[in-house]
Order: C-alpha cells, then structure tokens, then sequence
C-alpha cells in the first residue's frame, strides 16, 4: 500500500476511537467495575478488590490495578480514565491481530483483519465500556499470537511471550483466560495430528513465566486472608462457575447448550454472513488454517460451562476476524457467496447514513455533521482504487460507518442510560448517610466512585428497621410496593435509567400503607 492508502486507514482508525469515550456509567457491569477500580485508586491496595469497602473475590486484579493507575493520574471520580484501559486493550488486540495476519498474508490482509475486529459489535461495544473482559480479550490474542510464532521458529523468546500472555489472561480473569488458550492448542495439535507440538512449544519456559506473576498473587492474596480468599476466586468463581455446582450457580449467568448459536450471529454483526463462508473455507483446509482450532475448541470448552454470557465469546473474535479476512483475500468464487457479500456491502452502506438520524433525536448539528464526515469518508475510501481492487473497502467502510453513528448513538442514550450523573446529584444533595438497599451493586459501585465513603447495605426491605435516606433501583415498582406496606414513604429523587427506576427516598417504618 501507498502513503495514500496507509493514511486513510490511520484516519480511520483514529476516528474508530472516538465514539463512546465519555458515557458515563451505563449498566451492565460498569457501576461494579468502576466502583471497584475507584476504591482501588484510592486505597492503594493492589492486591484485594474491594466493592464499598467489601473484599470482592470474584476476579484477580489486573484490569482493576491498571484502571486504578490511570484513575490516579486523571481522576479518580471520572469515568474517562477507566474507560481508556478498556480501550488500550481493544487497540493492543487490534495491533496484536495485524501483525499475526500481515505476517503471514501481507499487510493488507492484516488491516483487513483489524478493522474486522474493530467494528464486530461485540468487540467495538466491550472497547469502550469498563470491563475487565477487555483484558481477557488482549491476554488470549497475545497467548495465541506467541503460540502460532513458537510453531514455526521454536525460540525461548516466544515460549516466555506465550507464559506471560497465559499469566495476563488469568490476572485478568481467572483460569478461564488459560483454559480458552489451552482449548485452542489442543484442538490445533488434534487437528495437526502432531503431538509433538507439545514438546516443540517448551512447556516448562511457557509453565514458569505463567506460573510466576500468578503465585506471587494468589502467595500475597492467601497472605491477606487466608486460604478463605484463594478458594473464593479460584475454586468458587472459576471452577464451580464452570460445572453448575450450587455455590458457583449462585452467582448467575446460568444458560442451556444452545446459547451461544443464539447470541453470536448477532453480537458478530455486521460480519456473521460472511462468517459463514469463511468458517467452511477454514474447516476445509483445517490442518493448515491458523486460526480455526482457536475458535472451535474455545467455542466447544464455552459450550459446556454452565455459566454463559455473549461477552466471554468475545476472546474468539480476533480468529473469526482472521478467517474472514483470510477467507476475503483468497477470493470469492461461488454465487451464493456473492450475495452474502453484497448484503454485507449493503449494511455497510446504510449505515454511513445513520448517523442523519441525529437530526431527528435532538442533536441536529451533531447528527449531520457525522453524516457528513462518514459520507466525505465513503467518497474518499471509493475512489481510492487500491482499496476497492484489495477488498479493503468494505471494512474500512463498514468501521467508518459504526463510528460516525455510535458517536449519534452514545449521545442519544446516555441521559437514558447513565447513573453517573444521577449519583452525583444524589450526593450533592444528600451528603449525609444513605443506605442502599436490596443489595444493589449499582449503587455499591457508583456511590463510592462519586464520594470515595462507603455507604450501609439492608439486604431486602424487611430489614428497614430505622428511619432513614434509602436508595435503590426498582423494576415494575416491586420493591417499593412491598416498602409501602410496612413503612411511610417520602419519595426524594427517582428517575428511569435503562428499564429500571432508580430512586431515593426517606422511609419511615412502622407507619403501614403510607407515602
């Protein structure tokens, strides 16, 4: 590629980076996520996770460490700096993703392969939110990066790339980040028929440099609090969260075998018609394909766990990337083919005009001037003759459309969807004792992320026993209608965010059927 070339795709990633970045606090999983990073920054304790002043064992504190790093060089009390880690690892993954594919296609399968990746939904919507997935994401890439480099030039350097990157994708996350590597290995020494890959990839150097960082952990966490805190996140979290038992079934997420081909052809949009082909093209010539053993054996290990979400699929990603881009550079040949490309073409080119819709939401000037930046970047990506004869037309296209309308899209939702700015009026307001109830991690996590206190917890309403200032959310007024009939209720502050109602009230118990 030319200079040319090279700086629309650098414009264009650029761009990619914009939408999203400053949100708020939306649910799922951000206000626990951010809360604990929050509490981290302020306290200086790497070590032990804590959500309102409780130790929060359920993962190891990689994302959270990072995120409290970032917090305490910009803020520790703005969503934007913990949202930058997030997006540090989606570009990191995309990096990792090129280089695997331009070293084996060339460069301009690797850009092809990037803005796959970056503009698969799932992907580009976990690059921008605060969730420790994104690190999970960036460990396995990097594991099966190094892992596919150790195949070929047997180097130590690559061996211990491969133990560092096992190490992140457990800090991250837990065993479940090595697990989803070691699925992807042995399905590719079972496809290979070649056990000796065992030995080639010099398991020791690999066990040493992953074992190092995760001893040093699970030494320093036991040392804190005893084999109490290592059993909670190793063996509660990680392994009975894997077979269903009762205490791990407890946490939730719990879904039938059938839910991941429920969930994947959406959350891959726009990229799941052209998944198909790709996916057939790598099962033909599985011994040879780099990158169909890292999704099939991943896909077959998620399958079993009892506990499912679309988002842990999300480290399978960079490989469907690779096979679509793959797939694309070796040609299309079959009829049938064709047609799903040009309903792939079709969504892309829609969606260079969503971003008018802002025109009709209430942000006119906003609206039209991402319509017209994504249509003045259809125009200079089609008549750029190199990027339409290489097929990287259609990814270029299809990132600058989700871009331009995911910036309209952010700015429409987020006073529907943010409890960022509900909190702070709270505490602004209400700077005295409040108390959450039922237990809500929401607010467990935002409270303290605006105040830097911790705030008393009532587990369900029949535990209001003193009068006071409660928050909490509520879907379908159930908890209030309970409230109602044992106490006297003053509503305060209440506002729909998402499809619950968050609110805050003084309750006075003991006074039956008031409020």
């Amino acid at each position: 590629m030319h200079t040319r070339q090279w700086a629309i795709v650098f414009f264009l990633f650029a761009f990619l980076l914009l939408p999203g970045i400053d949100h708020g606090i939306w649910r799922p999983d951000e206000p626990l996520v951010a809360g604990i990073c929050s509490e981290m920054a302020r306290s200086g304790d790497y070590i032990v996770p804590h959500l309102n002043g409780t130790p929060f064992l359920e993962k190891p504190p990689l994302y959270y460490a990072v995120a409290a790093f970032a917090g305490k060089v910009f803020g520790v009390d703005w969503d934007v700096p913990y949202r930058l880690v997030s997006l540090l690892f989606g570009a990191l993954t995309i990096l990792i993703t090129f280089f695997m594919v331009s070293g084996k296609h060339g460069p301009v399968a690797g850009v092809m392969a990037s803005a796959i990746l970056a503009s698969a939904w799932e992907f580009f919507w976990l690059s921008r939110w605060i969730q420790i997935d994104s690190a999970l994401v960036f460990g396995v890439t990097l594991a099966m990066y190094a892992y596919l480099k150790l195949k070929e030039t047997r180097m130590l350097r690559d061996a211990l790339l491969l133990g560092l990157a096992l190490g992140i994708a457990f800090m991250a996350k837990g065993l479940v980040g090595p697990a989803i590597v070691a699925a992807a290995i042995l399905a590719d020494i079972l496809a290979k028929r070649d056990p000796r890959l065992i030995l080639a990839i010099r398991p020791g150097a690999v066990l040493l440099f992953f074992l190092v960082p995760v001893c040093i952990w699970v030494i320093s966490l036991r040392q804190r609090g005893g084999w109490l805190f290592v059993r909670e996140v190793i063996v509660v979290n990680n392994l009975m969260r894997f077979t269903g038992a009762a205490e791990g079934a407890a946490l939730g997420h719990q879904h039938g075998l059938l839910y991941y081909f429920e969930h994947f052809p959406l959350d891959f949009l726009p990229w799941t018609l052209l998944f198909i082909p790709a996916i057939i093209a790598s099962v033909k010539q599985m011994r040879l394909d780099p990158y169909m053993s890292w999704f099939l054996g991943p896909f077959i290990l998620l399958l079993m766990a009892s506990t499912k979400r679309a988002i842990y699929l999300v480290p399978l990603y960079p490989a469907a990337a690779c096979m679509i881009a793959q797939y694309l550079k070796e040609g299309i040949t079959a009829k049938w083919e064709m047609v799903l490309l040009k309903i792939t073409w079709f969504i892309a080119l829609a969606g260079v005009f969503v971003p008018f819709a802002g025109a009709f939401l209430g942000f006119p000037i906003l609206g039209i001037s991402m319509g017209m930046i994504s249509l003045g970047g259809l125009f200079l990506i089609m008549r750029t003759p190199e990027l339409r004869k290489t097929g990287l037309a259609l990814p270029l296209v299809m990132c600058l459309a989700l871009s331009a309308s995911t910036v309209v899209y952010y700015k429409y939702l987020q006073p529907q969807e943010d409890y960022l700015s509900f909190a702070r009026e709270v505490v602004a307001e209400h700077p005295g004792e409040i108390t959450i109830l039922a237990p809500e991690e929401i607010f467990e996590g935002v409270l303290p992320f605006v105040s830097g206190k911790t705030y008393r917890v009532v587990s369900n309403p029949s535990e209001i026993h003193r009068e006071g200032v409660y928050i909490w959310t509520d879907k379908q007024d159930k908890i209030l209608g309970v409230i109602r009939q044992s106490a006297e209720v003053a509503m305060l502050r209440e506002q729909r965010i998402g499809n619950k109602m968050a609110r805050l009230a003084h309750i006075i118990p003991g006074r039956q059927g008031q409020g």
